[in-house]
């Protein structure tokens, strides 16, 4: 990365929490949080002058003087106390200053439990509408990953969209539960307390403020070192995520070709990477807490010295010097904690911008203004000079012409690489053509709403995913309200009725994560069941009979003999056997149509189909002889 990138990203963009904070303004708990903010933060402000107050009483009281209601904030303290201690002085017959330091000292109970009670009720209403944040966010994410095209998963990796997910949504539920009250309160004390200490005495109040930009600027040096670190600790949280779970992913491979230790090694040198990174965190909080701590005491210093003076003077009793000192550490406070909010926010933002940029990222494939929905279709299938790229450059299919009528089955052949599977992924619109058009009943397919247009359409891949549920909820996974005997028959037809009927618990066993305890033929019959279950008009079948058996990809075969009358039906497969009922055959070869037409025309030809053909079933028949 260049340096002027270097420095863009050093920078917060605080648009993005205006963004965040949209989350959370709807909910009425936020008002009222923000009210008892308010609230603990000025009885916070109470207690110092009371304490100064209670100093001064016990001065007045041992020296046989009149008890002074004091200035500034203590006056305010002691405009509500002296009355109160006056009433008690009659009421219970005690002594007037004996009367005065026992509310005086009790009001210090009361505040601490009133203070403590509003904490109790916000940071419990924080975590309620931090958590609805949270949630909102995070279906926001996985709405947006549910809407994107196939194209953006090709860009991706799993494990950093997890870690977004996961990692960085639950960094923004812990900034909501902080932010607000940590910034509002620090602010109203900085405030109030600044307004308290003049109102005691403005000359020492601007002696002891002169250690505050030096907080600051250390505060500043801090942030600016802080904020690029954070967005690569959460960067290289979404690597070691993405390298675990492809790990775990293909751990049958790993193990195969015996690559634990070089997985281990480059898991390592990832986890190293986070550590260094930590490390060098940990280096900067530590440099900094301490340095913070000794400024702020420089500045208790100067209160000790100087008010010390002050007192010695006759200009400042010792009830406000000692007021003066609890409410600098109360200012040191939220000065302090200016780099513990600073890298709050810094860290907010990292996450935020990982997760906004899958909430906004553009969905390549969506549907067109004013896309009509089809509840009915013939199912005919055109393609006019078609012509698909996966980057934009490459063409992996070229000027591709075909008409497939409603009903007919077609079969694609072709080598790796051809072309065979963008055909078929171009069909339920998973990608968009670069130029010409496919049409679906005479109409482009994406002039129709793409749910619709995926209603009508049943795909069978060669790879096909099993969730990890049961095998009933596995059939059903695209009709609402199957009913068992519909999968049941879906199953019979598939030839996977059996096999699961004589497992002990049947169609409600569980099958683990990615159907693990089904073979690849089995997956496939399953698969196959799915897709005969939601009765598409268009079936799509993606070399479906790979993973099977001669007989059992027979056995299939006759089925889907059956089944596949009045549906247009798109067949990829390897095994020529399986297509030569095929009512249409086409041979791909570099993304272009090299052949084209029926069993016996491709045989007179003796071109590719005829030299996979004589490859696969003369050979055979000839082995077998």
């Amino acid at each position: 990365m260049s340096s002027s990138g270097d420095a863009s990203s050093r920078k917060v963009q605080w648009s993005i929490f205006g963004r965040l904070f949209s989350y959370i303004t709807p909910y009425w708990e936020l008002k009222a949080i923000l009210v008892m903010v308010v609230l603990s933060t000025f009885l916070g402000i109470l207690s110092p002058a009371i304490i100064g107050g209670i100093v001064d009483i016990v001065k007045d009281v041992a020296s046989g003087e009149q008890i002074d209601a004091g200035t500034g904030v203590t006056k305010v303290a002691s405009s509500v106390l002296l009355p109160v201690s006056g009433w008690v002085t009659d009421v219970a017959a005690m002594d007037s200053g004996f009367a005065t330091l026992l509310v005086f000292s009790l009001s210090l109970v009361v505040i601490a439990l009133l203070t403590g009670g509003l904490s109790f009720i916000q940071r419990y209403m924080l975590e309620i509408v931090s958590q609805r944040a949270g949630y909102d966010i995070r279906n926001d994410m996985y709405n947006s990953l549910l809407e994107q095209s196939f194209s953006f998963y090709d860009q991706q990796r799993t494990g950093q969209l997890m870690a977004r997910a996961t990692g960085d949504i639950n960094m923004l539920g812990r900034f909501f539960n902080m932010s607000i009250r940590m910034a509002l309160s620090n602010l109203l004390t900085l405030g109030l307390v600044v307004y308290s200490m003049m109102s005691l005495n403005l000359e020492l109040t601007l002696v002891s403020l002169l250690v505050i930009p030096f907080l600051l600027y250390s505060t500043r040096v801090y942030s600016r070192n802080v904020t690029p670190l954070w967005r690569e600790t959460r960067e290289q949280n979404g690597v070691i995520t993405s390298v675990l779970q492809e790990n775990l992913s293909g751990l049958r491979v790993v193990r195969g070709f015996n690559r634990e230790s070089f997985e281990e090694e480059k898991f390592e040198v990832e986890v190293a990477k986070f550590f260094d990174i930590n490390i060098t965190l940990a280096r900067l909080r530590a440099l900094f807490m301490p340095l913070a701590t000794l400024i702020g005491s420089v500045g208790l210093v100067i209160i000790l010295w100087y008010g010390g003076n002050q007192v010695m003077a006759g200009t400042l009793s010792v009830g406000s010097m000692v007021a003066f000192y609890f409410y600098m550490s109360r200012l040191l406070r939220p000065v302090r904690m200016l780099g513990f909010m600073t890298s709050m926010f810094v860290r907010a933002n990292a996450a935020a911008e990982r997760v906004f940029e899958i909430v906004d990222a553009q969905v390549d494939v969506s549907d067109k203004e004013g896309a009509i929905e089809i509840a009915e279709i013939e199912g005919e299938i055109t393609f006019e000079d078609v012509w698909f790229s996966y980057d934009g450059k490459y063409m992996v299919l070229k000027d591709i012409d075909l008409t497939v009528e409603s009903g007919q089955t077609v079969a694609i052949l072709g080598a790796t690489g051809s072309g065979k599977s963008s055909i078929i992924n171009l069909v339920p619109r998973f990608y968009d053509v670069s130029k010409g058009c496919i049409r679906l009943d005479g109409v482009d397919i994406q002039d129709i709403t793409i749910k619709s247009l995926r209603t009508h359409i049943g795909i069978v891949r060669q790879d096909p995913y099993i969730f990890s549920t049961t095998l009933k909820e596995n059939i059903a996974y695209g009709v609402q309200n199957a009913s068992l005997e519909g999968i049941k028959e879906a199953a019979k037809q598939a030839k996977i009725n059996e096999f699961i009927e004589g497992l002990p618990e049947g169609y409600d066993t569980r099958v683990g994560e990615r159907g693990v305890t089904l073979s690849g033929g089995q997956k496939q019959r399953v698969a196959i069941a799915r897709a005969l279950l939601k009765n598409p008009k268009i079936l799509i079948l993606d070399d479906s009979t790979s993973s099977v058996d001669t007989q059992t990809e027979y056995e299939i075969q006759k089925a889907l003999d059956e089944l596949l009358e009045n549906r247009t039906t798109f067949i990829i497969t390897q095994r020529l056997s399986s297509i030569k009922k095929a009512d249409y055959i086409i041979v791909l070869e570099e993304g272009e149509i090299a052949e084209e037409g029926i069993h016996e025309d491709l045989m007179k030809l003796q071109g590719i189909y005829y030299k996979l053909y004589r490859t696969q079933i003369a050979g055979a028949e000839g082995g077998g002889s």
